[in-house]
Parts: C-alpha cells; sequence; structure tokens
C-alpha cells in the first residue's frame, strides 16, 4: 500500500534534520501542563483547591493569612507566583520588623508544609475522578502511548499518567519523568525557583531545587535532539521558563542549520492562550518570533475548536505513521528518501 502523501512529506523533513540516521524513528516529545489536566475536566487549578474544602482553615501565619487575602480577591490564582510576591513583600517590609523574621519564617514554614500536605490530598481526590474520554488531551495521550509515537513524556503536572492510562484503556504510557514530583509517591514539589530572593536563607524551604524529592531532568538536552517537541497546556511561563528558553532561543537563531530545525507543536485551550504564548515566545526569543516561524515548522491548536481540519491532518500523519513504523515497508522507504 502507497504511503500517505503527508506522511511522506513529513518524513521528506525528518530526513533532514535526522541527517544520514536512515531507519531510525521520529524522536518525539510530549511536554505536560497543567492544561492537559484541565482539558481533561479535572479541576486541577491552584484556584480551585484555595476554593475547595481541602484548603486548610483557621492557620495563624502570616504567609497563609496573604494567600487567604489574594485567593478571595483574585479569579486566577497562581499559588506559586504569590509565594514569590510573599517573600518580595517581606523584603521590603521596614527594617523595624527585620528582628521579628526568623520567627515569622518558621511560622510560614509549619504552614506551607500543611498547604502542600493539603494540596497533595485534594488532586489525590481529583485524580480518581473521571475524566472527558472524547477531549483533544485524551485523542493526543492516546497517540503519544502507541508504540513508537512518542519517545518521552515529560509532565509539569503531579496527576499520575498511568492511572489515566487506566482510564482510557490504554495498553501503557511512554518513558515518563515527573518534573515537579508527583503524586504516587508523594513527592509533589511546591515552591520557587532558584533565582528569588530568599532573604538570607529564611525562606529557603520554599525553593523547588532545595527538596528532598527534587531531581535533575535531561529536559534541555531532549529538547536539543528532539525532532518534533508537543507542548500540551503548558503555558511556558515565568515558572518554568528556564526548562526552554535556551531551545526556543537556538530556534531562532539566524544562522540555524537544516538539520536543526524542528517541528514545534503548541496545543492550548483559546485565543487568548495562543496570545500568551505568543507573547511569551516573544519574550523567550528577544522579539524574533517571525524567525521561529521561518526555522521551524510550528503549529498552534487551540483545544476549544475542536476537531479543526488542520488538527485532523496533523494528528492522521502521526497516526498512520505510528502504525507503520513498525513494519518492513515503513524502513525500506527510510532508506530510499
Amino acid at each position: 500500500m502507497d504511503y500517505d502523501e503527508g506522511i511522506k512529506n513529513n518524513y521528506h523533513f525528518f530526513r533532514r534534520i535526522k541527517m544520514e540516521k536512515t531507519n531510525s524513528v521520529p524522536n518525539r516529545l510530549l511536554i505536560l501542563g497543567n492544561g492537559f489536566d484541565l482539558c481533561l475536566g479535572r479541576d486541577t487549578r491552584y484556584s480551585d483547591f484555595v476554593n475547595s474544602k481541602s484548603w486548610p482553615k483557621n492557620l495563624e501565619s502570616e504567609l497563609y493569612m496573604y494567600l487567604e487575602r489574594k485567593a478571595n480577591l483574585q479569579r486566577w490564582f497562581d499559588l506559586e507566583s504569590e509565594l514569590a510576591r510573599y517573600i518580595e513583600k517581606v523584603k521590603k517590609e521596614s527594617s523595624a520588623y527585620v528582628t521579628t523574621r526568623p520567627n515569622r519564617a518558621r511560622k510560614d514554614e509549619a504552614d506551607f508544609k500543611v498547604i502542600v500536605k493539603k494540596l497533595i490530598a485534594y488532586l489525590k481526590n481529583v485524580e480518581q475522578e473521571d475524566v472527558k474520554k472524547d477531549s483533544i488531551a485524551a485523542k493526543v495521550f492516546s497517540l503519544a502511548c502507541r508504540d513508537s509515537a512518542f519517545s518521552k513524556i515529560y509532565s509539569f503536572n503531579y496527576t499520575g499518567l498511568n492511572k489515566l492510562s487506566e482510564k482510557l484503556k490504554l495498553a501503557g504510557v511512554p518513558t515518563v519523568e515527573y518534573v515537579h514530583g508527583c503524586l504516587a509517591d508523594d513527592s509533589a514539589i511546591l515552591g520557587i525557583n532558584d533565582t528569588e530572593d530568599t532573604i538570607g536563607g529564611l525562606y529557603d524551604f520554599m525553593r523547588k531545587s532545595f527538596n528532598p524529592h527534587y531531581s535533575s531532568h535531561p529536559v534541555s538536552y531532549d529538547l536539543k535532539t528532539a525532532d518534533e517537541v508537543v507542548f500540551f497546556g503548558h503555558s511556558l511561563g515565568d515558572n518554568d521558563y528556564h526548562y526552554f528558553q535556551s531551545f526556543f532561543r537556538h530556534q531562532c537563531d539566524e544562522n540555524l542549520s537544516p538539520e536543526e530545525k524542528r517541528i514545534i507543536t503548541i496545543f492550548t485551550k483559546d485565543e487568548n492562550g495562543r496570545m500568551n504564548i505568543m507573547r511569551t515566545l516573544h519574550k523567550m526569543n528577544d522579539g524574533k518570533t517571525s524567525l521561529l516561524f521561518q526555522n521551524n515548522i510550528l503549529n498552534i491548536f487551540c483545544t476549544d475548536d475542536g476537531e479543526s481540519p488542520a488538527f485532523r491532518e496533523w494528528y492522521h500523519v502521526r497516526e498512520l505513521e505510528a502504525e507503520r513504523m513498525r513494519t518492513k515497508e515503513f524502513f525500506d522507504f527510510a532508506k530510499n528518501m
């Protein structure tokens, strides 16, 4: 049977970027953010947690009271961003309060640990609930779980993908790395990045890298060597900015060689999400967004659009690719390209 023309074109692209690597399958990464869980119908926003019965009541630290006030004032509540803003607020307070900071920090640390424990408990309950099996997220994840379709998944969520695989009745999942820990072993990592000031170490307990569950992940290396990178529901925002900045800057290099061109596919919720992604990319690339399009194949899909013709074509090519990748015809085809 003849190969679909779309697959043929796709493989001509892979041939260029993979140089002389015949008989090799595309190295494709899937990177998941909270928008993936939201597309599945899960209430996994920090604001969902804050407004739930799981949010702790009647704690007395300054940190807790600050978060309570912010949660009541804001519809969209980013807990990690507010942690960083809280430390900045403490740092700017009058010098008259400097001597009380150590005691304050100890109380904040105690309540911070309570909040993290409650968050894990809340998300474990959410994880047990049904998901939208007809969602774009479920469809892309099902594709990723096919043999050889994706090399690895990086999840920036706490929810486990093995449980999701069971809900969707899939055979299994590719290699998964949970960048911020996972609910399955209570290793969820909540906090701030290394670039934040912790006031002489008083708030080091909030640093993600200081968490006993923290471990390194070869995200930068895998991005550099991937043929296609698929971002689903990841805002590419400030909290995880450092994982992706060098990759996107490199892909905007005016002197990028043909072997370094990539397919970059981004799934976001709607037009507002698409615009936010474009603003972030513009910031990452020092305003060279047009070069990102010029140097790469860049796809952006809005899940609110459902299965648009462009999405169906993208999906169809990879679906057929996964089915045929294990056949002798595939390897013969790759050799003769």
